[in-house]
């Protein structure tokens, strides 16, 4: 079966829906399929050729179609439009290069009116569609605050709608999401939950006296609590910075962000404005050592926005379990993020936003190390039997052959 896949970000890129694509890709060569991706540059390597409109490369035989556009910095919102802008025009024309006619088509929402794309060229292969949402537009874009254009919202809510509509099956990545699409008017029987994984063969735990992480980055003697992916939005991050704020004193106590986004540079900013000595920033980790950052801390934190269950998913949760180690949530009670918690006992939950539980919760973790390695075990069991790469993709392969079979 011939496969087109439409999302910016992929291989090289660090971002985690443009790896979580390439794993993906990679498994669906293996399966037997031919993979095309119609992908963007990445904005964490160098890019020094850039004279072009689209060009094609190959990674472990899956085609790319490497659409070009502007990369200015993303934090400002009028660049970010026309960084999107430039890739939506490159990534049209190179719909109509891709060398092997697509049986499928599916459309990420990385960025969001990809879903354009993927209605024009499903009709003009004549190939079945399915809308993959890694978010839901343009409800982030509202709560978050980013997007406040009346027209561009109803743009946006106008191409997620006719997105659902047309497409053969819709996949998103949890049941708190799958309730909003429902709650959207998309029929339960054209929905497929997916979930994000962990390839626990090649994340797990390494001991903290073995861990390079830690030493070269001075954790050993430290309780280390840990934020590691897309410093963002929706991540409600300054609200950590003001927690890392009461525990200024307390030596024993340090805060590692690692990753980068559109708002990394203002929690700098307000960093050095507390004159605080706990708070680290260190940046993406590559890939092959990932195993060793995830495993580095005591305490994992995953923040998310208050009114963000089902509109986002945060990927970050499985790498975390994966690599055996506890985590606090700041997430609603209707989240993945909350269930996963509970029904596995491998991480805390506290209501989203709120600081003075969130100290309480690091208050608690801080005096009960051993039941934090209880949590960090459970975790890992769960990652293994229910959260692995092989397991997703493998119900990723059954989901694409059943629909191009209807």
């Amino acid at each position: 079966m011939n496969i087109l896949f439409f999302n910016r970000s992929f291989y090289p890129d660090t971002e985690a829906t443009g790896q979580f694509l390439t794993e993906l890709c990679e498994d669906l060569i293996e399966f037997g399929h031919k993979v095309t991706v119609i992908a963007g540059m990445s904005y964490h390597v160098d890019n020094k050729e850039r004279r072009f409109l689209i060009k094609h490369e190959t990674y472990k035989s899956v085609d790319i179609i490497r659409a070009s556009g502007t990369l200015l910095p993303k934090r400002f919102l009028f660049f970010r439009l026309i960084n999107l802008g430039t890739y939506y025009l490159s990534a049209f024309l190179g719909g109509f290069f891709v060398k092997n006619k697509p049986d499928v088509i599916v459309v990420q929402t990385d960025p969001p009116l990809l879903g354009i794309l993927g209605i024009f060229f499903s009709r003009w292969y004549k190939a079945k569609l399915i809308y993959s949402c890694k978010d839901i537009y343009p409800e982030v874009g509202i709560i978050t605050g980013r997007l406040t254009n009346p027209v561009l919202n109803f743009l946006l809510k106008i191409v997620n709608s006719n997105s659902f509509k047309v497409s053969d099956l819709v996949i998103c990545l949890g049941d708190d999401m799958k309730r909003v699409i429902i709650n959207k008017g998309v029929n339960e029987n054209k929905i497929a939950v997916i979930r994000d994984w962990a390839d626990t063969s090649v994340l797990y735990p390494v001991p903290n006296d073995e861990n390079k992480f830690r030493n070269e980055n001075d954790l050993q003697n430290h309780f280390t609590i840990m934020y590691s992916g897309n410093i963002g939005l929706a991540q409600d991050l300054e609200k950590v910075i003001y927690v890392a704020n009461h525990f200024k004193n307390k030596s024993n106590i340090k805060f590692v962000f690692v990753g980068d986004g559109a708002n990394k540079h203002k929690l700098q900013v307000l960093s050095e404005e507390l004159k605080l000595s706990n708070v680290l920033f260190l940046p993406y980790q590559p890939k092959d050592e990932l195993k060793y950052s995830l495993s580095s801390p005591d305490l994992h934190l995953i923040t998310f926005q208050k009114g963000l269950s089902g509109i986002m998913v945060p990927s970050k949760i499985y790498g975390i379990l994966a690599c055996g180690k506890p985590f606090v949530a700041w997430t609603d009670e209707e989240s993945e993020i909350y269930t996963i918690a509970h029904r596995f006992n491998c991480g805390l939950t506290v209501s989203s936003g709120d600081v003075t539980k969130m100290i309480s919760a690091i208050e608690w973790s801080v005096n009960n190390t051993s039941k934090l390695r209880e949590m960090g075990e459970n975790g890992r069991r769960a990652a293994v039997e229910f959260f692995d790469r092989k397991i997703s993709t493998g119900k990723m392969n059954k989901t694409l052959l059943s629909v191009n079979h209807n």
